[in-house]
């Protein structure tokens, strides 16, 4: 198992807890297409994690929009974790990186170290 100082365990940037309305776009099992209102619990330079009510699967491409900003960015679903009224915690990753995705929202000391 990976310790703290393993470099296999460190994250690429830095994670932070942060609310900011996204809109998802993807395509379901039936090739329909979905979209959805919701928001991000934490951001980094490399992706967020979001609550999602659609049904998505590991490796799945998704678009991403920053409600805020109206930026959007094509990701991949990295992992599916708890559910939460009646949603799903998703973590997602930036195809291209993009360290500036988040750069609209308020400014927050850990958010200028993205």
């Amino acid at each position: 198992m990976p310790s703290s100082t393993d470099p296999r365990s460190r994250r690429r940037s830095k994670r932070v807890k942060m609310r900011v309305p996204v809109q998802v776009r993807l395509q379901d099992v039936n090739k329909q297409s979905v979209c959805e209102l919701t928001h991000t619990i934490i951001v980094n330079s490399h992706g967020a994690l979001i609550l999602l009510a659609a049904v998505v699967s590991v490796n799945q491409i998704i678009r991403l929009e920053n409600s805020n900003t109206k930026e959007e960015l094509l990701c991949r679903v990295t992992s599916l974790g708890q559910n939460f009224m009646g949603k799903t915690q998703v973590g997602v990753e930036f195809i291209y990186p993009s360290p500036e995705f988040w750069r609209g929202e308020e400014r927050s000391d850990d958010l200028k170290r993205l």
